[in-house]
């Protein structure tokens, strides 16, 4: 990147030019003096040597002459001008150009060029044309807002003729020139010697300014401006063209010291002009010998020197040279690359201008891109803001809008986004470029570059987008509103529009100035719908565009099936071994997890906040969406065009930094697929919005270009299935707990109706506790009908057996689903045989289940209840996907007994067990009676030890305790119960899933159990023909599971039926069933599984070691 960033403005680079071509000489300095006089004569002169001397007497170099420097002559060069047409003075030239040397000495010189037009060919066409450009190009250069002169120069040259000119001249600068400038300093340095002999020559300055009698008058004047100057052959004077040519051949050392002499002599004389023309050149000559000069040295200097020429000089041109000392200084600065002095430098300068304000802090802007180790792009930015405002001033309005451009550009690397239009292209990346060499430099000066590059074309806008704003909101709504301003001044309505509309962003705004900025935006979209060719494009236009108020999220978007209807409606995927059901996967042949019928309302919910601090009014609010069908629905438009009735929210009022909640409802008329696309609304009743609301999808990362750009798939977040087919069903809960005692039962009611046009063969329900959950089968019914009342889950008797071996399944099943309607699966470990489910469920039918729902274990709990539904006639055995309504119940389970077990030997009989059990009671002021204590075992019988049964020794009072002991005995031997035991199939199936390639798939056949009852008041409960009996094998095999699960991890939860039976032959199972004596009539019972009485068996050793046969 070049290290002139000039470039980058090429107006600044015209006006320095500009600024250079315009000075004058002045009394002050010697620069614009003459020091040499070319004279030139036609060699068809008859007598060239009288032409040479009448050009030298002439006035007007008399008149320079009159104007003698301290005694210096000025050099007269003679040049001798031959013109190759005259071809008869061929001869005779040379010898006139000898007499011509002879009488002028060795300042002369020869010139042959050719003018005769005949000599130069067609194929010179083009080197003409190269010759012309030269003038024209360097009349550019030095006069760039001048007019071009209408007639070409040098058109009659060749480029012969032209290397003899540039001959000429160098010839005449190294012979004559230069020699003669040495000459003059000579003769000034033995002129002003005594000035420069340090501390004599300023004893001897002093003694002649205080004593002596010449006049002061003599060596200075008050010119017409009224600044005091130098005669010519004063010694200041003398001393400023030492010092003056002496830099001019380079000696900017030897320059430096003269020019210190001579300020301290225009200070004491109070000549503040040629006093700031000596500063200036000081600081010159620092810079340009004394490099590594610290930046106070030369720094202060300049200062130093603009400030005399602004505030203590009196001449009209005093803010010209006040500007061209900034320009030098800066140029300088910009040569050694000491940008972080150049900002300091440009702002220093006069400011009598608006426009030469705006480019010195424009070029100050620059500096600050080019700062090392790196650009300072928030100095860059504000002084690009202040270069804005005074191009603006200047009424050079195309520049102030590339400013703010550049501001906008440069702070988009610091945010999540900016509003990106067609014209950032243009002014943000560059079209010319340099080579870089310096690899860490050249990402910097790229980034330079690209926020610099020039462009004077009009702005125009065609596709504008909101996104998000850069951290720095104060200057990101200044920028805003001005180039909105802009462009309403410039006529341009769209590009305005844009710029207020992006005001509206900023939350941080006051109050005031927010509703100053809304109402400008409507009174200018009022304004700029005139300028459209009607209103309904105008209305089609602005609806395109996306307002940042009010902010509506996507992601907290939500999408409500039925939202009459309790619960929340999803398409999941349903296994009959018990899992939970989840949502559909690829597989499934469905587009979306959400799906309804036809004619179904579905709630879109919206969360609508107002991010401003006023209030602001929505109108006809509405939702976009796109709409597939699908089948026969596709056949004509119209039944697409009409496929969806959509709400219209007719007014939505929010305050100043409020959040509320709206819900669009859509109804659907065919089947499809359905995609939510935005919002639409009219902000404030005049300005029709539209609220994008989707979402990019996963991010793709399977192909290469997919790795290396950013690719999402398409979102179906928002989006939602019609079909035809899909079953319609109203669930409810009726009556949930949401605190239970621990052990007590309490009776809740579901009732499922189908309210579609379709009969459901199958319906399922799943619970996430089934250790909590009861039911009993399903019965239909009416509307009016009422549930039939089966005498509760605990039916008490009269006659209760004290043992009773009962024969039950001993497959261990997951009961977390239940088949309520439709064919029983042959599953393993299903739970489809734990009640008798419908054949169907015609339209217009419902059916009721009640629901048992147990307080299993202290604690607080959420207990969830599915229910999925489908219409089709046929599924698989292990998986369906149905339409299902999700229910979630927040549960509460307070202590009320505290139950421990123990056992010890027996001292009568080794082959008995003692069984004890300690009841304590938990509740503060309420006592619990006993009912009844069952055992169940497979190979034990249990009584007690006490054979009383008076009511008040089983009732237990607030936090108290009793213990009940019971005698465990045999009923059969070892030998018999080893055959065919459980504990012989488990060590089988275990042997079978280690050695064998096929896994078990049979399931343990069934167990004779032993129910041992003890009861405690008149009447007992039935546990083995009641419901209770399905409760407790459900609650053993949820303990039985969690066991299996920790104790053999390695074995998948689908092995477990085929492997390991429901109940042991040595186990017992004890239940405690218990009421409250005074208070609420509650009831319900205490359980505790799986106590091992036996020889613990390790299934694994024994299928790792298999024992010898008869051996236990």
């Amino acid at each position: 990147m070049a290290d002139d960033i000039s470039t980058w403005a090429p107006w600044y680079t015209l006006f320095r030019q500009q600024w250079v071509g315009d000075m004058q000489p002045s009394e002050h300095e010697t620069f614009m003096h003459p020091v040499a006089c070319l004279l030139v004569a036609s060699g068809s002169e008859a007598d060239p040597i009288g032409a040479l001397r009448a050009l030298q007497t002439s006035a007007a170099v008399q008149r320079v002459l009159s104007c003698g420097d301290g005694g210096t002559k000025m050099m007269f060069y003679y040049m001798l001008l031959h013109d190759g047409r005259d071809t008869a003075a061929l001869q005779t030239i040379d010898l006139q150009f000898d007499q011509v040397r002879k009488t002028f000495g060795q300042n002369s010189a020869l010139l042959k060029i050719n003018t005769n037009t005949d000599l130069l060919g067609a194929a010179d066409a083009g080197e003409r044309i190269k010759i012309s450009s030269i003038w024209s190009s360097d009349i550019s250069a030095t006069r760039p807002l001048a007019a071009q002169p209408e007639m070409s120069y040098g058109e009659m040259l060749t480029m012969r003729d032209v290397a003899a000119l540039r001959d000429a001249v160098k010839l005449m600068l190294v012979r004559s020139v230069v020699p003669h400038m040495q000459y003059v300093i000579r003769i000034l340095s033995d002129q002003t010697a005594s000035e420069r002999r340090g501390i004599t020559g300023r004893l001897f300055s002093a003694g002649r300014r205080y004593l002596n009698t010449t006049s002061k008058a003599e060596n200075t004047y008050v010119g017409s401006d009224g600044e005091v100057y130098y005669r010519h052959k004063s010694p200041e004077a003398m001393l400023r063209r030492l010092a003056d040519c002496s830099f001019m051949l380079k000696d900017y050392r030897f320059a430096q010291s003269v020019y210190q002499i001579a300020r301290r002599d225009f200070q004491s004389e109070k000549a503040w002009l040629c006093y700031a023309g000596a500063q200036e050149m000081i600081g010159v000559c620092k810079l340009l010998w004394e490099v590594q000069t610290t930046k106070a040295e030369f720094d202060s200097v300049f200062d130093d020197a603009v400030s005399t020429y602004v505030h203590k000089t009196r001449t009209p041109r005093r803010h010209f040279l006040a500007v061209r000392c900034t320009v030098v200084y800066y140029e300088l600065l910009k040569h050694h690359r000491f940008y972080a002095f150049a900002p300091g430098a440009l702002l220093r300068g006069p400011s009598f201008s608006a426009s030469l304000t705006a480019l010195l802090n424009e070029q100050a802007a620059y500096s600050y891109l080019k700062a090392v180790p790196r650009p300072n792009v928030r100095k860059f930015a504000f002084y690009a803001m202040l270069a804005s405002q005074a191009f603006q001033r200047a009424h050079m309005s195309d520049l102030a809008n590339r400013c703010l451009h550049m501001v906008r550009v440069s702070l988009k690397g610091r945010s999540q986004g900016h509003i990106r239009t067609d014209s950032d292209d243009e002014k943000s990346h560059g079209k010319a470029t340099t080579d870089v060499k310096s690899p860490t430099r050249a990402s910097m000066d790229e980034k330079a570059a690209a926020l610099s590059q020039p462009t004077t074309d009009e702005v125009h806008v065609d596709k504008v987008s909101v996104t998000a704003k850069t951290k720095w909101t104060a200057i990101d709504s200044y920028i805003n509103h001005e180039l909105g301003r802009q462009s309403m001044a410039a006529h341009n309505f769209d590009e305005a529009f844009q710029y207020f509309m992006a005001l509206m962003g900023d939350e941080k705004t006051p109050p005031k100035l927010q509703s100053k900025y809304l109402q400008e935006l409507l009174q200018l979209f009022l304004e700029s719908s005139d300028q459209l060719t009607g209103d309904n494009d105008g209305r089609k236009q602005a609806s395109a565009i996306e307002l940042s108020i009010p902010s509506i999220d996507p992601q907290l978007v939500r999408i409500i099936m039925s939202p009459e209807l309790e619960g929340e409606d999803a398409m999941l995927e349903w296994r009959l071994d018990g899992s939970s059901p989840s949502k559909i996967g690829g597989g499934s042949g469905l587009q979306s997890p959400r799906c309804c019928s036809v004619g179904e309302v579905v709630a879109v919910l919206l969360v609508v906040t107002n991010p401003l601090a006023i209030g602001v009014t929505l109108s006809n609010l509405t939702l976009e969406c796109a709409f597939e069908a699908s089948g026969d629905s596709a056949a004509t438009e119209a039944t697409v065009a009409s496929a969806l009735d959509i709400s219209v929210v007719a007014t939505v009022i929010l305050e100043g930094e409020q959040t509320t909640m709206v819900t669009v409802q859509i109804v659907p008329r065919c089947a499809g697929s359905v995609s939510i696309l935005g919002a639409k609304y009219l902000l404030c009743d005049i300005l029709p919005t539209f609220k994008s609301l989707v979402l990019p999808g996963r991010r793709m990362n399977d192909t290469k270009d997919q790795r290396m750009g950013i690719v999402h798939t398409p979102d179906t977040t928002l989006g939602f299935s019609v079909n035809s087919d899909l079953p319609r069903l109203e669930v409810t809960v009726d009556d949930l707990p949401d605190t239970l005692m621990s052990g007590s039962m309490h009776r809740a009611c579901l009732r499922v109706a189908n309210s579609g046009s379709l009969a459901c063969h199958s319906v399922a329900m799943w619970v996430s506790h089934p250790s909590f959950v009861g039911i009993r089968p399903p019965q239909l019914c009416n509307d009016e009908a009422e549930l039939v009342d089966d005498g509760g889950m605990y039916v008490p008797l009269s006659d209760v057996k004290k043992h009773e071996r009962v024969q039950v399944p001993n497959v261990l099943r997951d009961y977390s689903t239940f088949v309520l309607v439709g064919r029983q699966t042959d599953t393993p470990g299903s739970s489809a045989h734990c009640v008798e489910p419908l054949g169907s469920l015609r339209p217009g039918e419902a059916f009721t289940v009640p629901i048992w729902i147990r307080g299993d274990r202290v604690g607080a709990h959420t207990l969830s209840l599915c229910v999925g539904a489908s219409s089709a006639a046929t599924a698989r055995k292990d998986l369906a996907v149905m339409r299902s309504r999700q229910f979630e119940v927040d549960l509460l389970v307070t202590a009320s007994l505290r139950v421990n077990a123990f056992v010890r030997p027996s001292a009568r009989n080794p082959r008995e067990r003692l069984f004890g059990v300690e009841v304590e009671n938990m509740q503060p002021d309420l006592s619990v009676q006993l009912v009844q204590t069952t055992f169940t075992s497979g190979f034990y019988e249990l009584v007690p030890v006490s054979s009383s049964k008076e009511p008040h020794r089983t009732l237990v009072g607030p936090r108290q305790s009793i213990s009940l002991v019971y005698r465990a005995r045999p009923r059969d031997t070892v030998a018999d119960k080893l055959c065919d035991s459980p504990e012989m199939f488990a060590v089988r199936a275990l042997r079978q899933f280690i050695y064998s390639s096929e896994k078990p798939s049979s399931t343990p056949g069934p167990i004779d159990l032993v129910y041992s009852n003890n009861v405690f008041t008149e009447q007992g409960i039935d546990c083995t023909h009641s419901s209770l009996q399905s409760y407790i094998a459900r609650s053993q095999a949820h303990r039985r599971r969690n066991v299996l699960r920790s104790g053999y991890p390695l074995i998948p939860d689908k092995y477990h039926s085929a492997m390991f039976p429901l109940f042991e032959s040595f186990g017992i199972d004890f239940v405690l069933f218990w009421s409250q004596v005074g208070g609420a009539e509650r009831a319900g019972h205490h359980s505790i599984s799986g106590i091992d009485l036996g020889v613990p068996h390790d299934y694994l050793v024994e299928g790792l070691n298999p024992p010898t046969e008869g051996a236990a």
